[in-house]
């Protein structure tokens, strides 16, 4: 029974199924590990104990007279507490909204309920998500059970350190920057940003409640978990039409088998315009194609030719400065822009979201013909490849820091935004489907490291069959120590 709780959440349902654990002790088991270490990591921020009870009950009573639920049939779960979900408090971490409790759920809520996974409760983020640590104005700081004197990384940082910790076996979290893939990748587990638009966002904070929806700035929306098995089960569980986000097509969810790992052609790099990377980070990804190499596979050291990085991340930062920009007031504008000028490095990024932030709708409109184009050419380098294997960030998870410092990675300074997302939000611009990979079995680090494993557009199914194959080299989940 105590180590259930670091076990997959399909592995958890067909013990359910099977009657071997009853959800309601599966539930309790949760519930204890949360009071033991929640107090010290500070990731789930809200819980719906009572409710989580009776739900339980129901599900085990349901169980005893022959109904399944569905494949998450009596298993707890969390969401990022930016997801509105029904009679629970949804706060974004916003101080406006300290007592908000929707009257329904966001479709991401309300298909995991469908599918008879149990709220257990709801994870600690920065405010209305936009960091790339996990420090929010109404919960305060949550820390990276690897290591508490660092961050878990953000926004979906709460709902990593819950998985990893063993607190909770699925999370869905939201991805603007890298906001599902940093945490993954810092807390060690497995990390999934669905192709834009494969998943409905409807019901997230931000915008907030009662507002527009923006066209993109939302991002995407996808599971955190300790599998691959898991990433597959919440696409099929997520994905699909929802009435009220019409930009999701009817693509239906297919059976991709996974081929023999030797069939597979792999593009990788550690380098994304000179942005620089740890020694780990740099070995890891050498190890991990030459291992494949040696197997038999297709592997090549290369990027989309002519893809200029630096305006990549400017036109990103335009893109989603121009969105946010465009629900603010002058003042706020003008508060938002002297915020990020004060980050620490002139960076593209930094400055795509500031002249994003003021620009007029000629302008968007011009960043928008820039992301068609630069979509484009990574879609054109994907279609030679299985998948393209770059890494998360910089390097492992840093330090507890106010937000906008200088990252070091080897003695050597790189500008905040740079550091967390520089690998990461370009994939938000063209919208492609992208994995994290934990890599214990490669490296030799106290810390957890990540890979990305970046598929083609709409091809969700063939990346995650890929990355199930990989994992014959990249290994399974590694619980941290003491937990």
């Amino acid at each position: 029974m105590q180590e259930l709780h670091f076990l997959p959440a399909h592995r958890l349902a067909a013990l359910v199924r099977a009657r071997e654990v009853s959800a309601l002790e599966l539930l309790e088991l949760h519930l204890a590990h949360v009071a033991r270490h929640n107090p010290r990591l500070n990731a789930i921020v809200t819980l719906d104990e009572e409710r989580a009870r009776a739900r339980a009950r129901e599900a085990d009573a349901a169980l005893a007279r022959g109904e399944v639920w569905g494949p998450l049939h009596g298993v707890p779960m969390t969401l990022k507490d930016s997801f509105m979900t029904e009679g629970v408090r949804t706060t974004s971490s916003y101080k406006r909204l300290k007592g908000h409790v929707p009257t329904h759920d966001a479709t991401v809520a309300a298909r995991l309920k469908a599918a008879g996974a149990i709220l257990l409760g709801k994870t600690n983020l920065p405010t209305l998500t936009l960091d790339l640590q996990t420090s929010g104005h109404l919960f305060g700081r949550t820390s990276n059970p690897w290591d508490e004197t660092r961050t878990p990384g953000g926004s979906t940082g709460g709902g990593a350190a819950a998985v990893a910790s063993g607190m909770s076996p699925f999370e869905v979290g939201s991805d603007l920057a890298g906001s599902i893939r940093v945490p993954s990748h810092y807390c060690g587990i497995f990390g999934f940003k669905p192709t834009e638009h494969r998943v409905p966002i409807s019901g997230h904070i931000p915008p907030l409640p009662g507002r527009p929806r923006g066209v993109r700035y939302e991002g995407a929306a996808g599971p955190l978990a300790r599998s691959v098995e898991d990433l597959k089960l919440g696409l099929k569980l997520l994905a699909g039409p929802d009435d009220e986000d019409w930009d999701v097509p009817p693509v239906p969810v297919r059976d991709v088998p996974r081929r023999d790992l030797r069939s597979y052609r792999f593009a990788w790099t550690d380098d994304f315009g000179g942005l620089p990377v740890s020694r780990e980070t740099r070995a890891v990804l050498e190890k991990l194609a030459t291992t494949l190499e040696g197997l038999g596979c297709r592997v090549e050291r290369c990027t989309p030719p002519a893809l200029d990085y630096e305006e990549l991340w400017e036109v990103w930062g335009r893109v989603l400065g121009a969105e946010l920009g465009s629900e603010m007031e002058a003042l706020a504008r003008f508060i938002f822009s002297i915020r990020f000028k004060a980050m620490r490095g002139d960076a593209p990024l930094n400055r795509g979201i500031v002249d994003g932030v003021n620009s007029q709708m000629a302008e968007y409109v011009e960043a928008l013909s820039r992301h068609d184009r630069i979509t484009g050419q990574v879609e054109a380098f994907l279609s030679k490849w299985d998948a393209w294997l770059v890494p998360t960030t910089c390097g492992p998870a840093f330090t507890h820091r106010p937000s906008g410092e200088w990252i070091d990675v080897d003695g050597q300074q790189v500008p905040y935004l740079m550091a967390t997302c520089g690998f990461t939000a370009p994939f938000n611009l063209t919208g492609h489907p992208v994995v994290v990979l934990p890599v214990a079995r490669l490296v030799n680090s106290p810390l957890p490291l990540g890979i990305q494993v970046i598929g083609r557009r709409w091809l969700d199914e063939e990346l995650l069959a890929v990355c199930e194959a990989l994992t014959e080299i990249t290994g399974s989940f590694q619980k941290p120590p003491g937990y």
